[in-house]
């Protein structure tokens, strides 16, 4: 896997506040965990619309990515990092009826960034590394660039700096966070039995867009007279 280093302060100390406001909140895990032999580490794996928050933990984030785009965040102060994993752009509909929104760029950079906040991070001190992002989907929507494009957007408007990149190419990755350090590895996955990532990715756009679309009808109904 290639390595993707962070720049890290040095002889910085950590004010007293930051500390205590990071110790207000508890750990956001991923929701499938599991202790890895080989690395000795517990692997948080998330997948479409997953995320995950750790505070000076050396426990290890993954994914796997194929259209969709995982950005890790990290403080280097505070050791608090995070990482989500959204497959489409952006979701304007109500997100409270939309089970899906985690799966939409716009809630997911919201929601990770907040929580990285709440943990003692500043936005001035945050780094920002972003994965995924490829053509692998048979569809006429070039959905791998448009959350390319939504996330450069976003950064742009929230004046945050993204430290390193690598996205866009026509093969699913496998990516590996380490929150503590902020140091991010990632793969190429060129097997054929790693490209079943394309279907998952299609099911899950395809239940995103008629979880939106219901909750269009559900709005609309009850607001009737």
């Amino acid at each position: 896997m290639t390595k993707y280093q962070t720049r890290h302060p040095k002889g910085k100390d950590i004010p007293w506040t930051e500390r205590r406001s990071r110790d207000v909140f508890d750990d956001i895990p991923a929701g499938s965990c599991y202790f890895d032999q080989k690395l000795g580490r517990t692997i948080h794996k998330i997948n479409e619309g997953g995320f995950c928050v750790l505070s000076r933990s050396d426990h290890v984030i993954m994914t796997t990515l194929g259209s969709c785009i995982a950005v890790c965040m990290y403080d280097p102060v505070m050791q608090v990092g995070g990482m989500n994993h959204f497959l489409l752009p952006e979701e304007k509909n109500n997100a409270d009826k939309n089970t899906y929104n985690m799966r939409y760029g716009n809630h997911a950079m919201e929601v990770l960034l907040n929580e990285i906040l709440k943990r003692g991070g500043q936005k001035e001190r945050l780094v920002l590394k972003a994965f995924g992002g490829g053509n692998v989907l048979s569809l006429t929507a070039n959905i791998g660039s448009h959350n390319q494009q939504f996330l450069k957007q976003y950064i742009a408007d929230e004046g945050l700096v993204l430290d390193m990149c690598d996205l866009g190419g026509d093969f699913p990755r496998r990516l590996a966070f380490y929150p503590s350090s902020g140091n991010a590895y990632v793969k190429i996955l060129r097997r054929v039995s790693d490209l079943d990532i394309h279907s998952r990715e299609e099911t899950y756009r395809q239940k995103a867009v008629q979880e939106s679309h219901n909750s269009q009808i559900d709005l609309f109904q009850e607001g009737r007279t």
